[in-house]
């Protein structure tokens, strides 16, 4: 009989380090080199092993942060990536946040390939491999790689310019028959998740394509493993003879699964998947050398003072937070109209996000604005402002009498970030409506909102078209452009205005 080992990450976004980056010098149970220790104790176990990454490995950290706005260069990370010695990647969807360039310097730096088989840059993947193969012990594996369609409902133009995205469901049953007539195991490597339930069936979100983890299991035959993504959920199980595994974000676990094949047919005998946890494992790190380094200078960059506060704006708890106005929320709206012109400005809270104590550090910041985003002003009407409101307004459910979150915000993932505030505008939500009918007593500038007047509104570029369920935005009502990060808007802003006495620009009540 033989064993092949095949180990994953996936989400990894840049957590390297054990570190949440909350504070300096952590020691906590996660981050890819502690998983490094991991993998090189199965790989001392298992003859046959193949180690991948699942995607999303270019963005999402203040280390990532420091590579791109102070380095220029992700040569850290790749050299890391590297060392571990990875077998293959995975484009995921925030590969694309940097701009084009930075990711094809990235992939330049790799000694492994990245696959990505429904992106196509002049009807060629664009990342120059769609499919591999890989011989273990007289075993060939072909390894198909996906990646989520849905890329270009967030990204801007100019960072996926020349590219066209494909549905992963489509072209995995395209390429399916030639790759499994070419090997003995197929691997399917998509960065994506569950549309719905595994086991009934459901729905779990609205189907746009985003998500066709479900239909690739179920409506394309011939694969054995499907390793998904991009939900950082934690799956390992086995499902129509197919086994199927999720191995979280950011390095709290790694996947494995083992294969036992039968030495004669080549065939899958048994199958197992499991997830293996860095808390569990509490493994240690060895070997760090440069890399200390580099992360002693992340840490210094993060601690430089920005500005001194004479009143904190401390995230006591999301929940209320989210249900009245909060001066951190009126700083990030008030600093994002004041770059824009706009007349409204909407704005989510982030879950990394703490507010600010007296000193305001950059780790502060990026722990509150921790995503790319940059901003568009949009041209809206009255009407449309509703529909966002409303749409903002599902975030809330009355469950026992109380006021809670709605579980399609929280299930498969949390999405608390797909619940906007709006500054700018004086409103009510009454969550005892209708979902679709909640949004109440809307004003701009002490008059009522007219649903046939045109209004300007500043969102971040994944609001803007479209992103988050937010349907009633598109690229084609936008009228300018802030080509600011959302971390570097709001330094610029803490560094050029006194806060003391910003004006409150938030008056909304949630009510039930």
């Amino acid at each position: 009989m033989n064993e092949i080992v095949i180990l994953t990450v996936s989400d990894i976004h840049g957590y390297i380090f054990p570190t949440d980056y909350q504070t300096s010098h952590q020691d906590l149970p996660k981050g890819l080199l502690k998983i490094k220790s991991m993998i090189s104790n199965i790989k001392s176990q298992h003859e046959h092993v193949i180690l991948m990454d699942n995607g999303d490995f270019l963005q999402g950290s203040p280390f990532c942060s420091y590579l791109h706005s102070q380095l220029h260069s992700s040569k850290y990370l790749s050299d890391i990536y590297n060392e571990i010695g990875f077998d293959f990647a995975v484009i995921g969807n925030h590969e694309f946040n940097y701009g084009l360039p930075y990711l094809y310097e990235t992939l330049k730096s790799f000694d492994f390939p990245v696959l990505s088989a429904n992106i196509f840059k002049h009807n060629k993947p664009f990342t120059g491999h769609d499919v591999i193969y890989i011989d273990k012990n007289d075993t060939k594996m072909g390894i198909i790689g996906l990646t989520t369609q849905y890329i270009p409902n967030w990204e801007q133009p100019e960072t996926i310019k020349d590219l066209s995205f494909y549905s992963a469901k489509e072209t995995a049953a395209k390429l399916i028959e030639d790759v499994r007539e070419q090997s003995d195991i197929v691997v399917v490597c998509y960065h994506g998740g569950f549309e719905k339930d595994l086991q009934t069936g459901e729905p779990t979100e609205l189907i746009t394509g985003e998500n066709e983890g479900y239909d690739l299991l179920n409506e394309v035959d011939g694969i054995d493993v499907l390793i998904t993504g991009h939900q950082h959920r934690e799956i390992a199980e086995k499902i129509n003879n197919t086994q199927v595994i999720q191995a979280g974000s950011k390095g709290d676990c790694l996947g494995k699964i083992t294969l036992n094949i039968d030495e004669t047919s080549q065939q899958i005998i048994s199958s197992q998947s499991e997830i293996l946890y860095v808390k569990d494992a509490n493994p240690t790190i060895n070997d760090e050398g440069t890399k200390r380094k580099i992360n002693e200078e992340v840490n210094q960059w993060l601690d430089q003072k920005i500005t001194h506060l004479s009143e904190p704006m401390y995230i006591e708890d999301a929940f209320t937070t989210r249900i009245k106005p909060h001066p951190l929320i009126n700083l990030l709206n008030y600093a994002q109209m004041e770059a824009s012109g706009a007349d409204i400005s909407a704005t989510a809270l982030f879950d990394s996000a703490t507010g600010f104590g007296t000193d305001v550090t950059m780790r502060d910041v990026i722990n509150n604005y921790p995503f790319p985003n940059t901003f568009n002003v949009l041209e809206v009407t009255g009407s449309t402002l509703k529909l966002a409101l409303e749409r903002s307004a599902s975030y809330f459910a009355i469950i026992d009498n109380e006021l809670t979150i709605n579980p399609e915000f929280l299930e498969p993932k949390p999405q608390h970030f797909n619940y906007d505030m709006f500054g700018g505008l004086s409103y009510k939500l009454n969550i005892r409506h209708p979902i679709g009918e909640r949004a109440q007593d809307i004003y701009i500038k002490d008059e009522p909102l007219n649903l046939d007047t045109t209004y300007k509104i500043v969102v971040n570029n994944y609001r803007s078209v479209g992103g988050g369920g937010y349907h009633m935005f598109n690229d084609n009502q936008i009228v300018k452009e802030i080509q600011l990060e959302g971390a570097e808007l709001i330094i610029q802003y803490l560094q050029n205005h006194s806060i003391e006495t910003l004006p409150s620009i938030m008056d909304f009540e949630v009510v039930y």
